[in-house]
């Protein structure tokens, strides 16, 4: 194994391990209004973002041809982090991390609709699995957690339309992946101002804290998860975003007592499962003449 590819599988595997920290937080933030917890987790980030592109001078522009894929960025990306955190919220971090992680698999069926990208059998397969495994954590107990697990799903979804607005994004190399940062964060921010100013929660020392360490948590997690890239490319080593699971059963566990029922068990095992065929088809399609 080449030292690249061993920081490029570190970092992932930090990026996992700081998501899994920030749905933690935002938990132990306790009985505030998922908008409000929103608005920190993005105002943390935005002021992330604009302080890189300040310290590296980076003109906050949007070239020509990239405003449609950085709207659907922002669109996808606001909309899937409001029902992340509304899932957090209301179903075991193991659950809500894993309705998250299906965003791979939403991300190959946007990219054949709106990219052209071919899609094959053994993708669908993968997708199929990946999709049987949601079932397990969202019809078991639906009238108590069926919609939660649904808006979860959604959240999945929606992320995986933002990695597709990603990848059209990086097709133009004209515009640097901090400005793709700061504008989703920035935009998110306001869009989530208006029910934080009609409806706002007075907050604790404590849970001050909390949604702060829950906002550095994701920003920590993004630029882990950017350089990681850097190191290796996805084919190599996007299996090791799964451990996101693992983290947030343990956490979960630790902190909260949470232990998974038999139906959650099985989802945890299709989905990572169904994370571990696609990584293999990849690798086998890249060693292809």
């Amino acid at each position: 194994m080449t030292s690249e590819k061993r920081k490029g599988i570190l970092l992932l595997v930090l990026s996992s391990f700081c998501f899994a920290l920030m749905s933690a937080f935002v938990r132990l933030s306790g009985d505030l209004p998922f908008f409000q917890k929103v608005l920190f987790r993005n105002a943390v980030s935005a002021v992330v973002a604009g302080g890189v592109l300040l310290n590296r001078r980076i003109p906050l522009r949007v070239p020509k041809g990239c405003g449609v894929p950085l709207a659907l960025r922002v669109f996808c990306g606001t909309v899937s982090v409001f029902c992340n955190y509304y899932a957090i919220d209301h179903l075991m971090l193991a659950n809500s991390n894993s309705l998250s992680k299906l965003s791979p698999f939403f991300a190959i069926l946007f990219a054949a609709l709106f990219l052209g990208e071919r899609v094959d059998r053994g993708q669908l397969a993968c997708i199929a699995l990946a999709l049987t495994g949601s079932l397990f954590l969202i019809f078991p107990n639906m009238e108590a957690l069926g919609l939660s697990a649904a808006v979860g799903l959604l959240g999945g979804v929606m992320s995986g339309g933002a990695h597709v607005a990603l990848r059209a994004l990086r097709r133009n190399s004209g515009i640097d992946g901090s400005t793709i940062v700061f504008v989703f964060s920035a935009v998110s921010t306001l869009v989530v101002l208006p029910p934080n100013l009609l409806y706002w929660t007075p907050v604790t020392a404590g849970q001050l804290v909390c949604l702060l360490l829950a906002g550095s948590s994701c920003a920590a997690a993004q630029y882990a998860l950017t350089n990681a890239y850097r190191y290796a490319p996805p084919k190599d080593i996007s299996i090791y975003d799964s451990t996101q699971i693992l983290f947030s059963g343990l956490l979960g566990y630790l902190l909260f007592g949470q232990i998974p029922d038999s139906m959650s068990w099985i989802a945890y095992f299709l989905i990572i499962l169904a994370s571990v065929l696609l990584f293999l088809y990849y690798r086998r399609e890249a060693g292809k003449p």
